[in-house]
């Protein structure tokens, strides 16, 4: 950033035009559509288009990169840990491996474990938005109290209010279909 003073200003832009961009696109998703679109959205596009097929590989990758940015911090751990003699290329590879092979053990328990999704989905509502709203703005808050002016402290309480709202609803939300796969697989 050329000016860091203007940090505030940019994110709270920034955070705002996302939410009226993903807001509005969403209420004109659910106009234009209605409620014959399936939870998942990538189930209620056409099977034969090739824009189908590039949705949904975005879909299956977006996690995978959202994988390796939270263990990057793990990747460092490790790194400061091996020993300083090794060869920068050499720690390269042996970050990338053990990096690799976590990967893959989270796939093989998404795919050996029951309702992995569900799991993922309970700690992931409160996770994301702890670090996505709420963090961001108690820290923020804590860091500028006393140079915080009024509007923009009653503006970081609230995005902390309605993030730990989001959260409880997201966990709240979790949970139920977590228990209703559990009694719809022990009812059959």
């Amino acid at each position: 950033m050329k000016d860091p003073s203007k940090f505030t200003q940019v994110s709270i832009v920034s955070f705002s035009m996302v939410t009226i961009l993903y807001t509005s696109l969403a209420f004109m998703g659910a106009k234009l559509f209605g409620p014959q679109v399936n939870s998942q959205i990538t189930l209620s596009m056409p099977r034969n288009l090739i824009v189908t097929k590039i949705a949904l590989w975005a879909t299956v990758l977006t996690p995978m990169t959202k994988y390796a940015l939270e263990f990057a911090p793990f990747a460092i751990q490790l790194e400061q840990t091996l020993p300083h003699s090794m060869k920068p290329r050499t720690r390269t590879i042996v970050r990338g491996t053990i990096g690799s092979i976590l990967l893959l053990l989270i796939l093989v328990l998404a795919l050996a474990v029951p309702y992995f999704e569900h799991v993922l989905s309970l700690t992931g509502s409160l996770v994301s938005v702890g670090i996505c709203i709420i963090f961001p703005c108690a820290f923020y808050t804590k860091i500028f109290w006393r140079e915080i002016r009024r509007p923009l402290l009653v503006l970081n309480l609230i995005l902390i209010a309605v993030g730990v709202l989001m959260g409880a609803f997201g966990t709240i939300s979790s949970s139920k279909s977590l228990l209703q796969s559990l009694w719809k697989s022990h009812s059959n």
